[in-house]
């Protein structure tokens, strides 16, 4: 915003400079309107070269944040091998302390704010994620209405809080800012909306997101999806495919298969 504002001022005030200088009026006003751009490009230039060095500093901080988790996880993994609940809950420790962290480190765009009204909707869509991802949701449904939703996961995040506080308007917001994307990303949200339906027992519904999305897709957790709930299989439908794309938002827990020892018979 200030730099619109700024350019403007410049713009302006070289119009009216060559106006008093009894230029021509026409040539003035384009003299003013390139002058409002390049003050713009400028401007905008500058910007992006700050905001970059942030996103670059943050990258780098959760890039050692991911080795560091990974080797803690290895670690555990080989002094208590097997034990997988104690392996999830520690990474769900590590990754909720790595969120907080990375919460923290979104107030650095914050100078930025004035100048770029829109890296406010995107950081304020980051810091959603986040909030999610740590299981907040009351200050996630604070920054939905802020935040600029274009990407699969926020969309997603959407239609589950939609779904979590009963929203009536879930139906309309699938088809008017969702059913729009093409390939896997079509095919997961048109997926997370069918499990939705299927839970508010609207099986129609359902089948119609996943044939139009089917149109546009044919991944296989969609296709298989869809062959079931038109063969009367609901209860077989799952979402599983899609790993931890699918756990990460809540609605159900990644249960691993029990693996069961082979009997080789007695040793001698």
């Amino acid at each position: 915003m200030l730099s619109i504002l700024i350019a403007v001022v410049i713009g302006v005030g070289i119009a009216i400079a060559m106006i008093v200088d009894q230029q021509h009026i026409a040539w003035s006003i384009v003299s003013g309107v390139a002058g409002y751009v390049v003050v713009q490009i400028i401007i905008s230039l500058v910007l992006r070269k700050k905001i970059n060095a942030v996103q670059a500093e943050i990258q780098a901080e959760m890039n050692a944040d991911r080795e560091r988790i990974n080797r803690q996880l290895m670690t555990f993994q080989q002094r208590q091998p097997g034990n997988m609940n104690g392996l999830k809950q520690l990474a769900d420790r590590l990754q909720s302390e790595v969120s907080k962290k990375l919460l923290t480190a979104t107030e650095r765009f914050k100078v930025f704010y004035p100048w770029s009204p829109m890296l406010y909707k995107q950081i304020n869509a980051m810091k959603m994620q986040l909030y999610f991802q740590t299981r907040d949701y009351a200050e996630v449904d604070k920054l939905l209405p802020k935040s600029m939703l274009i990407d699969p996961l926020s969309l997603s995040i959407k239609l589950v809080r939609m779904y979590k506080n009963e929203d009536r308007e879930l139906d309309s917001f699938y088809k008017k800012k969702c059913s729009r994307f093409k390939s896997d990303q079509g095919a997961f949200i048109a997926c997370v909306y069918a499990w939705i339906k299927l839970k508010q027992q609207d099986v129609q519904s359902a089948v119609s997101a996943l044939r139009s999305a089917r149109k546009l897709s044919d991944h296989p957790v969609l296709v298989e999806n869809l062959d079931k709930l038109l063969n009367d299989k609901k209860k077989d439908f799952s979402n599983a495919g899609f790993g931890e794309q699918w756990y990460a938002l809540g609605l159900e827990e990644f249960k691993p298969k029990a693996v069961r020892k082979r009997n080789n018979g007695p040793m001698y």
